[in-house]
């Protein structure tokens, strides 16, 4: 393979203060693996690629010195020895994320870079704000701005993202201008917006800073490898016990004060009768606390007035509020004894409707896969999850004699991969529900061995592109095992599973294998074709796993052995033709291919 010929900066100081002119030659001439994020240089390469030539890392000024951890390809001699390794050309081989790829070797954001990224950050933004307060855009004039970056090349010197950014300001405020809903000041609301930006990035810590830099490190990989900073940990343990210690409410900012968004039924907030929505909070004081002191919030992060909030259970906190309903900014103390709170409007709910036949049709609304995973460890009984959720519905179903159901996975996300093996379980039975590929290369089906079939009535699967992961497990496998029928439109296209492991501060989620149905096919970048595939008002391959420039290859494995359902194959074809002849006849349905036509 001939080695590209490219040019060289004369040192590495000249490298890192006009990275711009080698950064395009590199994209135009070479596969090197690059990115830059926010002005910020950050260029990769790997090592010990299936075991192969371990330990070799390279460093810009010894490339022969394989025990330096760092390195930046920013010379000739450095690119040629890193060109002619048998991992770089083996990376060419299998695109640009191997399954197998451990030691990321990089120099990622030097410490000078992210000193300067919020500075240059707030500088930019307040520039941005003299160029609106100037009234400096000439709305006669023909200008164009392509609004659909993935295509966009990076901007090979300053004047080029000076303009860039000019022209994005300039839509900004022709946006605000042209809103459906009219404002009477859209200048002063742009201005405001830009503030309020502005308060933002003067209110970001090092960990904000640290987050980017190690999340566009992780996404290097692949899209769903990220680094969760010790607050994301925290959340992503909530959301996925739907769980939480405080008072019950769901916060919001405005302007310099955090709000009351809304109550969580049944939580301390809502049982105090004395906050409203819209109240905004002024001032926090810790009751039975070494320091009882009130800490003024106004202008606070919306996260550190959290953490104020919450706390164990059976403590008390004091806040202070301005009504929203009072017209003088009359101020009100609430104190409040902080509750396990459960987020009862994440978890699964149902509905049974009866249609024009006399029929009882069940519907469940499932938003995730959840599962309290710290009461599971500690076999605690009857812990949160979703498949005790769903099958506790499911028996209520069989009890009033609902006669068929449609399990509506649309806008799920994804989740516990053993919640998706449980939930399939409640309607086929034991079996294998899903095969695993572990980057040691074996494949493990997945299933309930011990899963008794609570549901054996009809069943329909709803999702739509925003359906993911374990949402596409469960209706693949009630597709293979022809358990029902699946309707929508093309799943996300999401077929990785991610490990989470614990660091000193935060963790780290890693995709570490990939996951197959059981006829041997992925999800990956192609998702769940229904068997129903209705009307798309909008292009949905702008968004799904496909859509990802780093997105693992789709690929098979050899079928696993599994028993199918007898679902009659001639009243499915007299479903799809009943349905395309209604596409034809139905104006609604007309309407929905008719706007996306247009």
């Amino acid at each position: 393979m001939d080695i590209p010929q490219i040019s060289f900066p004369n040192t590495d100081e000249e490298f890192i203060n006009n990275p711009y002119p080698y950064l395009k030659e590199l994209r135009e001439k070479s596969p090197l693996h690059l990115d830059v994020e926010s002005g910020l240089v950050l260029i990769t390469h790997f090592d010990d690629v299936k075991n192969v030539q371990k330990s070799k890392n390279f460093s810009s000024s010894e490339p022969e010195n394989y025990e330096k951890k760092e390195a930046t390809i920013v010379n000739k001699k450095d690119y040629e020895f890193f060109w002619k390794t048998e991992e770089f050309n083996l990376l060419n081989l299998e695109g640009t994320i191997h399954s197998e790829l451990r030691g990321l070797v990089a120099k990622a954001f030097s410490n000078r870079q992210v000193q300067e990224l919020r500075p240059f950050m707030e500088r930019k933004s307040k520039e941005l704000l003299e160029k609106v307060n100037k009234d400096s855009f000439d709305f006669t004039k023909n200008e164009f701005i392509d609004i659909y970056y993935d295509d966009n090349q990076w901007s090979i010197n300053d004047a080029e993202l000076e303009e860039s950014w000019r022209l994005q300001t300039k839509n900004d405020l022709l946006i605000t201008m042209i809103a459906d809903k009219l404002s009477d000041q859209p200048k002063a609301d742009l201005i405001k917006r830009y503030k309020n930006r502005i308060r933002r990035i003067q209110q970001q810590k090092e960990e904000d800073i640290f987050s980017i830099a190690m999340n566009a490190l992780a996404n290097q990989f692949d899209p769903h490898s990220s680094y969760l900073s010790p607050r994301s940990a925290e959340d992503f343990d909530m959301n996925m016990s739907l769980k939480l210690e405080g008072i019950g409410a769901l916060l919001g900012i405005e302007d310099d004060y955090t709000t009351i968004v809304s109550l969580v039924p049944g939580g301390p907030a809502e049982k105090s009768g004395r906050i409203e929505p819209e109240d905004r909070i002024t001032r926090i004081r810790q009751k039975n606390s070494i320091d009882t002191k009130y800490i003024d919030v106004i202008g606070w992060r919306i996260d550190e007035v959290v953490d104020l909030i919450r706390g164990q259970a059976g403590t008390e906190v004091e806040i202070e509020f301005i009504s929203a309903k009072s017209s003088d900014n009359e101020r009100k103390i609430v104190t409040l004894k902080r509750e396990e709170i459960k987020l009862e409007d994440r978890a699964a709910k149902s509905k049974i409707f009866t249609n024009n036949y006399g029929n009882k049709i069940g519907i469940i609304d499932l938003p995730s896969f959840y599962i309290d995973f710290n009461a599971y460890q500690k076999r605690e009984d009857d812990y949160k999850s979703s498949s005790g959720d769903v099958k506790k519905i499911l028996e209520k179903f069989n009890n009033e004699n609902v006669e068929a159901l449609v399990l509506d996975l649309r806008n799920n996300g994804g989740g516990a991969l053993m919640e998706a093996n449980k939930i399939i379980g409640l309607f086929v039975a034991s079996g294998p529900t899903v095969q695993v590929k572990h980057k040691a290369g074996y494949i493990q089906p997945y299933g309930a061995s011990r899963a008794k079939q609570v549901w054996e009535k009809p069943l329909v699967v709803l999702v739509n592109r925003y359906s993911a992961s374990a949402s596409e497990i469960v209706a693949g496998a009630i597709q293979d095992y022809q358990r029902g029928l699946v309707v929508g439109q093309r799943t996300f296209g999401k077929g990785t599973v991610q490990s989470l492991e614990n660091l000193s501060q935060g963790q780290i989620k890693i995709t570490e294998s990939k996951y197959y149905r059981v006829n041997g096919t992925s999800t990956q970048n192609k998702g769940v074709i229904p068997d129903i595939e209705l009307a798309s008002t909008w292009d949905i391959e702008t968004i799904g796993e496909s859509s990802y420039p780093t997105a693992l290859e789709w690929d098979t494995v050899k079928p696993y052995r599994y028993k199918k359902f007898n679902l009659d194959p001639n009243k499915v074809n007299d479903l799809k033709e009943n349905y395309l002849t209604r596409l034809k006849k139905e104006p609604n349905l007309i309407y929905l291919k008719d706007v996306r036509q247009r």
